[in-house]
């Protein structure tokens, strides 16, 4: 008898394959944001380039259902919308950051965070138990 529980973000071997690869050839910016959500420094526990769907969010909070994005000049407004609208439907706040904000003004950036996170920690706190 087969117990596999199917999950909602299955990813495929290529997907996995892909994320890994997005990590070690991560630019110098994303590793610097890394740096600070890493080991549960802003609360809770984010993973780096977590395969959600098609997509691969930057980083995601799964107790927070937030991806946080860091957006430079090689992004395409049109894939970016296409993937927060994917990551809506599941129910995924999305945070976009600039990439020069995390070059030239990280306290700023963090604040940034910080403050959605404890929006979404509000949330949730509100939400009736089921």
């Amino acid at each position: 008898m087969n117990t596999h529980k199917p999950s909602r973000f299955e990813r495929s071997r290529n997907q996995t394959e892909r994320a890994r690869e997005l990590r070690k050839t991560a630019s110098k910016t994303k590793r610097k944001l890394w740096l600070y959500l890493r080991q549960n420094r802003l609360g809770p526990k984010f993973r780096r380039q977590h395969p959600i769907g098609p997509f691969s969010a930057d980083y995601y909070c799964v107790t927070l259902k937030l991806a946080i994005e860091v957006d430079g000049d090689w992004h395409n407004l049109h894939s970016d919308e296409r993937r927060d609208a994917y990551f809506l439907s599941k129910g995924i706040h999305t945070l976009r950051i600039p990439a020069v904000d995390i070059d030239e003004n990280m306290d700023g950036v963090l604040y940034q965070i910080e403050m959605k996170i404890a929006e979404l920690e509000a949330n949730q706190a509100e939400e009736p138990k089921r």
